[in-house]
């Protein structure tokens, strides 16, 4: 086993790993060393085990030039400049555009000078090592597209890092003496980008020929004698660095897959990075780092969206596993960096951890902790689908003021076609005065719940009627409405239809908040054409009212009164009068249950300044002697 000595930076492996058929690997499962080597060997091997796994199929020399050209190749540059001409990655410009690029098939070498010329096909184990012969020189895993004169230039060089070079190609690959630690001669060294890929090759390569070694193939300073080490320590410990430092891309993916269509075999190194190691390196025994930024989203009564950013690790990530106190929940790939747990209750203190698995098995520490409360359940104040034409008076009654015509239910005209209710004060062609109300049954009590929100679904064509949603504290179910105050709901405004035309014109109002109304209101659409307007046709459809208590609403029990003011308040400032001492705990909260400022006092007379807080609506939660109360606190 080679001495192999981790670098002291690690490195995310955040995309998705190439794809292998269910099974293909099975028989290297639990093994490590040559053992492992030796098990591959006969998974990419050229000989069919009768396993219903395809096999190596050597598709000859001038196939190459056809599998470079395949879409999704990995030979193709869709990842830099992403024009469609060849990758050779002795030469390209990662970071900009090169002086020159080369179509697929039509840049093929002949003749050459210098490079810019043509590209052919490099050996990234020099054909010399093994004497030319099939089917190394024709295994697409290690043959890649290159510049003629680049190709030259390295020539039978082994790779390294250079000091002091005499050569350097158009991206910065470069020719000179070594500098790694074991070997001083000369060698080829390719950018960053493509070092790692480079790695792989050359040790699948000692993977998959590891039987076809031999006493004539030449040394090239890299081979060892023996077909189980196949190459020097040097070597090894090169490539292996190489390997950690670049890791495994989507390029090499993409060309992993388009290999295995071609010539029927993998590249276990980039499937299984870990496989290096397992074969060559020491055990890797360090575990990926723990997921950071774990955060909370879309609190609800009922689920929780959890997010988190990757681990790094010096093979890759196969896994994270979510802990929801202190049990494993779920695990989810590498890929999946957020997750929504469900079925949870209502109000209550969740804890959440994630942890990062490795593909060698090792678990980091946990994140930090995420304590996260469920809102109160979500209560509906009032529903109406419109599905039950004969239900719809259980929760609204139309009014008409002007005429005989109303609000009536109607077929296919509401959201996704269902039914709906519609209202259209043009009839047998021509134009009617229309005063319509579309009205609750009965008040709702707004005193309930610390948040309401509404929903509806509304359409129009023709015209340009206002539909305007209001609500009234004053009207007693008799009459006509109008003889009543009426206001708008806030934070609704329906627009008008754009153009009049007969297109369709949708407005859609999802979980608007509209808890400044308060006490016992009833809540109407309003249609209007008695002063003029042109008549349109308005359907609405989904109305819904839901309450939500963000946060558990205890009363003092007749020990403690809390007046806040102003409220609302127009400037930065509030106070907080109590009508007795002691401690009281101070909560401001957003109206997804965040808590934003927590404050200890013993005074009666408590201010505090919110210039921090953005306008809008809060929820302020007094805790004394073990009871609570929340405070409703609108800032303008």
């Amino acid at each position: 086993m080679k001495q192999y000595i981790f670098p002291f930076f690690l490195f995310a492996f955040c995309f998705s790993y190439a794809q292998a058929p269910t099974g293909y690997y099975n028989s290297a499962e639990g093994l490590s060393g040559y053992q492992l080597k030796t098990a591959l060997i006969s998974i990419i091997d050229d000989i069919d085990d009768e396993n219903g796994q395809s096999h190596h199929q050597d598709q000859g020399y001038n196939a190459l030039f056809s599998a470079y050209a395949s879409e999704n190749s990995g030979d193709t540059d869709d990842y830099f400049e992403n024009d469609g001409t060849v990758l050779d990655i002795y030469c390209e410009v990662t970071n900009g555009s090169e002086a020159y690029n080369y179509e697929h098939v039509l840049n093929q070498c002949g003749n050459y000078n210098n490079e810019g010329d043509c590209y052919n096909r490099e050996h990234l184990v020099p054909q010399s090592i093994f004497n030319s012969a099939s089917p190394m020189r024709n295994d697409y895993f290690h043959v890649v597209p290159t510049d003629g004169a680049v190709n030259g230039a390295r020539g039978n060089y082994p790779f390294g890092e250079v000091s002091n070079p005499n050569y350097i190609s158009s991206n910065g690959s470069k020719r000179g003496e070594n500098k790694f630690p074991g070997y001083s001669g000369t060698v080829f060294e390719p950018i960053d980008e493509f070092k790692g890929d480079i790695a792989r090759s050359v040790l699948y390569f000692a993977i998959r020929y590891e039987d076809e070694f031999n006493n004539s193939w030449k040394t090239n300073e890299v081979l060892a004698n023996n077909p189980q080490d196949f190459f020097v320590d040097w070597y090894i410990d090169l490539l292996l660095s190489w390997h950690v430092s670049d890791p495994v891309s989507q390029r090499e993916i993409d060309r992993n897959n388009n290999g295995f269509q071609y010539q029927g075999n993998r590249n276990p190194l980039i499937d299984h990075p870990q496989f290096a190691y397992e074969i060559w390196g020491d055990p890797d025994n360090l575990p990926p780092t723990a997921p950071q930024n774990l955060q909370a989203s879309n609190i609800k009564d009922s689920s929780i969206n959890i997010t988190w950013n990757p681990s790094q690790d010096n093979v890759g990530i196969e896994k994270y596993i979510v802990e929801l106190d202190n049990i494993n929940l779920v695990e989810v790939s590498s890929q999946t960096l957020n997750y929504t747990v469900q079925e949870l209750s209502p109000e209550r203190l969740y804890n959440f951890r994630v942890y990062a698995v490795d593909k060698s098995g090792n678990v980091s520490d946990p994140s930090e902790n995420l304590e996260v409360v469920t809102l109160s359940e979500s209560n509906i104040l009032l529903k109406e689908d419109f599905e039950n034409c004969n239900t719809v008076a259980g929760n609204l009654v139309s009014v008409s003021e002007v005429n005989d015509i109303n609000w009536k239910c109607i077929d296919n005209y509401g959201e996704d076609n269902t039914q709906g209710y519609q209202m259209n004060a043009y009839q047998n062609n021509e134009q009617v005065l229309s005063r319509d109300w579309l009205i609750t049954s009965d008040k709702i009590d707004f005193g309930n719940y610390e948040v309401e929100k509404i929903s509806f679904w509304a359409s129009a064509s023709f015209g340009n009627t206002k539909l305007q949603l209001l609500y009234s504290s004053s009207y007693d179910g008799n009459g006509n409405p109008s003889n009543f105050d009426w206001q708008e709901i806030p934070n609704v405004d329906i627009p008008l239809h754009p153009d009049s035309s007969n297109n369709l014109f949708v407005y859609k109002a999802n979980k608007i908040d509209i808890s400044e109304i308060s006490g016992e209101v009833y809540i109407a659409f309003k249609y209007d054409t008695a002063t003029g307007e042109n008549a349109t046709k308005w359907t609405v459809d989904n109305f819904l009212i839901e309450g939500e208590q963000l946060l558990s609403n205890f009363t003092f029990r007749d020990k403690l009164e809390v007046l806040l003011y102003p409220n609302p308040s127009k400037n930065d400032k509030i106070h907080l009068d109590f009508n007795k001492g002691g401690v009281k705990t101070i909560e401001v909260y957003d109206l997804n249950g965040r808590l934003l400022l927590k404050r200890r006092t013993y005074l009666k007379n408590y201010a505090e300044n919110l210039s921090q807080f953005q306008s809008g609506n809060y929820l302020m939660k007094i805790k004394h002697e073990g009871v609570s109360q929340i405070k409703r606190l609108v800032l303008k």
